[in-house]
């Protein structure tokens, strides 16, 4: 009787919790390769829904950045987040601005100290990200920036706790 009960009480939660939305569904962030034109939106899962703008943005609004971090690590996964604009960025390695003498401003993507790492671990930047803005659209690139800087921050202590390892 007493099972019985817990798989009532078991059946009536489930019940629930489809009603009200509350599903445990996987979110998933799509990707792509810098200059390329070839998707990778099957980073570690076997089947991907297809993409879709609003459905991005609410998947990175929502995100666990060192859930997802952890995961891609853990596949020997290194590479940084980049966002797409007029080039590609990683948020949180960006130079800023450097103003010359002749008072002209030159924005730095990578900063130097920042170079050696995009070069050895490369980047994967966040499918649908650009520098055109569509007000119909909710405001994918500043979320997608938010995320990118917090993952390449954990990335960037990851990669210098190697350092540290390897030489030893």
């Amino acid at each position: 009787m007493k099972k019985a009960t817990q798989i009532l009480n078991l059946t009536v939660l489930q019940l629930f919790l489809c009603a009200t939305g509350a599903t445990a569904q996987k979110t998933y962030i799509f990707f792509y390769k810098p200059y390329s034109d070839s998707s990778e939106t099957n980073l570690y899962q076997k089947t991907l829904p297809r993409f879709d703008f609003k459905t991005q943005y609410v998947n990175i609004k929502n995100a666990d950045v060192k859930s997802d971090f952890n995961n891609a690590t853990s596949h020997k996964d290194y590479r940084f987040i980049s966002i797409s604009g007029v080039g590609y960025l990683c948020p949180g390695l960006e130079g800023g601005y450097i103003k010359y003498k002749v008072g002209e401003r030159v924005f730095v993507v990578s900063e130097r100290k920042y170079e050696k790492y995009l070069k050895k671990f490369k980047s994967k930047v966040i499918e649908g990200t650009s520098d055109a803005i569509n007000v119909d659209l909710p405001p994918l690139q500043s979320v997608a920036y938010d995320y990118a800087k917090a993952y390449n921050m954990f990335l960037l202590i990851k990669i210098a706790e190697l350092e540290k390892t390897n030489t030893k």
